[in-house]
């Protein structure tokens, strides 16, 4: 009996830790990111090209309600938060390690450019597990392996 409590333990364990561990693949919609950012937008730290596809990812993510009479100025909503909370903690992450010299430009484009893509491409599938893993995970460094490595776009 304590044989089997044991073996039941430890096949839970293993499909628990492959559930976390497992990929998540979304059809890539990064190509259709095309808007006019207005002059009134924040610049970017990366330039020009990220300024453009963070305002693109801004757009799909936040929404104004329109006013009411118990609500006259409505603030703005954001749709999956777990998923653009968490591209704003990376951004902020990279713009430190930048700063204090701990990454190179290059890697920081490339990791963040995925980041955006993988943002803008998910915006209309289901995530709720994708949104689940982020909502648990508090470290950055996971939040990045997340974002890099376990997210694939097709």
């Amino acid at each position: 009996m304590k044989r089997l409590l044991v073996l039941g333990i430890g096949f839970c364990t293993i499909i628990a830790s492959y559930a976390q561990e497992s990929t998540f693949s979304y059809r890539d919609r990064s190509d259709e990111m095309e808007i006019e950012v207005p002059d009134y937008a924040s610049k970017h730290y990366l330039g020009e090209a990220f300024t453009e596809k963070f305002y693109a990812v801004r757009e799909k993510y936040l929404w104004k309600p329109l006013p009411t009479a118990t609500s006259p100025n409505p603030s703005f909503v954001t749709e999956k938060p777990s998923i653009y909370n968490s591209l704003r903690k990376l951004d902020r992450f990279y713009k430190k390690q930048l700063k204090k010299g701990n990454a190179s430009p290059e890697e920081v484009k490339k990791n963040l450019e995925k980041a955006v893509a993988v943002c803008y491409s998910v915006r209309y599938e289901e995530t709720e597990a994708w949104e689940k893993v982020l909502w648990k995970t508090k470290d950055i460094t996971e939040i990045e392996k997340i974002f890099t490595e376990r997210v694939v776009l097709n």
